[in-house]
């Protein structure tokens, strides 16, 4: 359901319940924009115009930071669903649009990327349609619950899942896709969670082959931090527009890989180049007598043997001749 420019409401208590989908515990917040941030109760943080957005290893709002003066309107002008609320600038128009996730997304399970990988998705498909701030951390936000901004409150059924954000972006043919690394830097290049997608593959790619030489826990977690945070400072940080991430996340999706591949991976690379060789050789035996097999049907050993015989006749009828 879209929602029209007079549907918003701007009253003290809003239908839709930011507290229950706002996730930190003890966010960060602060009187300005881009500084003097700092951890606090939730209580204090609201009564500062900035808060933090989200818990640095989930994600419950999705959110898009609209500078073009048209935040109150692009929504519907787009045709996208209603949002959660808009965090309004009275006089320039811009702020910050958000989606509330009824479920939240977990960036560091290495057990399940699909939701993370759908999520830099959706915040490129909103970034580009929205007029997006590519410029934009999404560390923290206006806090609509401050009267420096001017909230503009969704409906109370203005949560959604991943799917009801992604499908009207397909349907309008901004959701990216991708058909290599290259092309997936370039398509999550302004994205937030998009730089977490991008440590996790490069970071799990590299420790696979090298799980097996390490028989120690603890110098195993350490080679794939130190790794991640090595791709993180030269390829996140040229290739994504918000910059290398912030220390705590790319450690816990470093740790989450290598939690992971310790407990599924026990070989190093060279054996399992071995024991894939191994099965590739007996496979392609196995294909082989197989393909034998076939070549060798009923029909064709009928007719061998009649060549056969005829061929013993022929002899037997030329030794009785020279007789």
């Amino acid at each position: 359901m879209d929602l029209e420019v007079e549907d918003w409401t701007d009253v003290d208590a809003p239908p839709f319940p930011f507290e229950e989908h706002w996730l930190p515990r003890r966010p960060l917040a602060g009187k300005a924009k881009n500084s003097g941030h700092y951890r606090m109760s939730r209580d204090a943080a609201l009564q500062h115009p900035y808060i933090e957005a989200n818990p640095t290893a989930i994600k419950s709002f999705v959110i898009t930071d609209h500078d073009g003066g048209r935040a109150d309107e692009i929504v519907g002008l787009a045709g996208l669903p209603a949002p959660s609320y808009i965090a309004l600038n009275p006089h320039l128009r811009n702020g910050h649009i958000v989606y509330a996730l009824a479920t939240p997304v977990i960036l560091t399970n290495a057990a399940h990327r699909r939701p993370v990988n759908l999520l830099s998705r959706v915040e490129s498909g909103l970034n580009n349609i929205l007029g997006g701030d590519v410029t934009y951390g999404g560390r923290t936000t206006k806090n609509p619950r401050h009267p420096e901004h001017l909230p503009l409150w969704g409906p109370d059924y203005a949560v959604y899942s991943l799917k009801d954000l992604a499908d009207p972006l397909e349907r309008l043919g901004v959701l990216p896709k991708w058909a290599g690394v290259r092309e997936r830097r370039e398509k999550l290049a302004t994205t937030d969670t998009g730089r977490n997608v991008e440590i996790f593959e490069v970071t799990r790619k590299w420790s696979y082959p090298k799980r097996g030489d390490f028989t120690d826990l603890g110098l195993w977690e350490s080679a794939v931090s130190d790794y991640a945070w090595d791709r993180n400072v030269e390829l996140i940080g040229s290739c994504f527009t918000k910059g290398p991430l912030l220390f705590p996340e790319v450690n816990q999706v470093a740790r989450s890989i290598s939690r992971w591949t310790w407990r599924h991976i026990v070989r190093s690379f060279s054996e399992e180049q071995a024991r894939r060789a191994q099965i590739g050789a007996a496979k392609a035996g196995h294909e082989e007598m197989s393909r034998r097999g076939k070549i060798m049907t009923d029909a064709k050993r009928q007719a061998n043997r009649k060549r056969a015989t005829r061929f013993d006749i022929n002899a037997i009828v030329a030794d009785a001749l020279e007789e």
